[in-house]
C-alpha cells in the first residue's frame, strides 16, 4: 500500500508528546513532511533525532500557541521551508480538574487561551494560504467533553463546546472553497495530559482504567482527513453518551452524577 500523504505539509501544535507526538510520526510515515509546533523545544528536537530517516520530513518550530508572534512565525517559517500547508492539527491543550466555585479565573483565561483562542490564532494564520491553494484540511482536536460534560471539568468542557461550535460554523463559512474542518473528539487517552492539567488537590488520575494509547487516536485523525470526515468520534461508549445527551438528557446527567460521586469517593481515599 503506497503512502496515503505523499509530500502533504502538515503543522501538529503540541508535538512534543501524548496524540501530538504519535499523529506527527503517523503522518510521517504516510509520506507527509510534518512541522513539530510545541513550546517545549528540547522534545520537538529529541523526537526529529530519533526517527533521522524522516529528517528532511520533520521541521522543528519552537511555538508557544497563546503568542501572536510564535504562531505568525510558525506558518511563515513553514512557508519558507515547504510553500505550502495542507494540513492544520490543532492539538495542543490544557486540561482543569476543579468545582466551579474553586476555579481560579487567572487558570480559566490561562485555559481558555490554550484550548481556544490557540486555534483561533493557528487557523487564521493558515487561512490565506488554504485559500490561495484552494485547498487544505483544519482538524481541531476536542474530545467527547465537547459534547457531554463531566463535573469538576466545567471549564475544560466549555473550551471544547466552544471549539466544536467553532468547527461547525467555520464548516459552513469555508463551503466551496475546497477547505475541510474536521473535528475529532477522543475519549479517555493515556498521556502526559493528566500530569500536566490545572489541579488542585486529589490524585493525577481519577480513573483506574490506562486509556486508549494516542496512536489510536492519531490513527483516527490520519483516517478523518483520508476520508474527508466531518467528525471523528472515537469508542462506542463516547458515540452512545452523544445519542444518549440527544435522546435523554435527564438520564445522562444521572449516569454523570453517579460517576462523580464515585470518582469524588475515590479522590477523598487519598487525601
Amino acid at each position: 500500500m503506497g503512502a496515503r500523504f505523499p509530500d502533504k505539509v502538515v503543522i501538529v501544535t503540541g508535538a512534543s508528546s501524548g496524540i501530538g507526538r504519535e499523529t506527527a510520526l503517523a503522518f510521517a510515515r504516510e509520506g507527509a513532511r510534518v512541522v513539530l509546533a510545541a513550546r517545549a523545544e528540547a522534545r520537538l528536537r529529541e523526537l526529529a533525532e530519533a526517527h533521522p530517516q524522516w529528517r528532511d520530513r520533520f521541521l522543528v518550530v519552537p511555538t508557544d500557541v497563546t503568542n501572536d508572534e510564535d504562531v505568525r512565525r510558525l506558518v511563515a517559517t513553514t512557508m519558507a521551508k515547504f510553500g505550502r500547508v495542507d494540513i492544520l492539527v490543532n492539538n495542543a491543550g490544557v486540561g482543569m480538574r476543579a468545582s466551579f466555585a474553586d476555579m481560579p479565573l487567572d487558570d480559566v483565561w490561562s485555559l481558555m487561551d490554550v484550548n481556544l483562542y490557540g486555534p483561533i490564532r493557528c487557523i487564521q494564520a493558515v487561512l490565506p494560504q488554504m485559500r490561495q491553494q484552494r485547498a487544505g484540511q483544519i482538524v481541531n482536536i476536542g474530545s467527547v467533553l465537547s459534547m457531554v460534560v463531566a463535573a469538576r471539568n466545567s471549564a475544560y468542557c466549555a473550551s471544547k463546546f466552544a471549539l466544536l461550535a467553532l468547527s461547525d460554523t467555520l464548516r459552513i463559512e469555508l463551503h466551496g472553497t475546497g477547505i475541510e474542518v474536521i473535528s475529532v473528539l477522543p475519549a479517555y487517552t493515556d498521556t502526559p495530559f493528566f500530569e500536566n492539567m490545572y489541579r488542585y488537590g486529589g490524585p493525577v488520575r481519577l480513573s483506574p482504567f490506562q486509556g486508549q494509547h494516542p496512536a489510536r487516536v492519531a490513527r483516527a485523525i490520519l483516517r478523518g482527513c483520508a476520508r474527508h470526515k466531518r467528525q471523528v468520534v472515537l469508542t462506542i461508549s463516547a458515540q452512545l453518551a452523544i445519542w444518549l445527551r440527544c435522546l435523554c438528557p435527564s438520564l445522562l446527567d444521572f449516569a454523570v452524577r453517579q460517576s462523580a460521586q464515585r470518582l469524588a469517593k475515590a479522590d477523598s481515599k487519598t487525601r
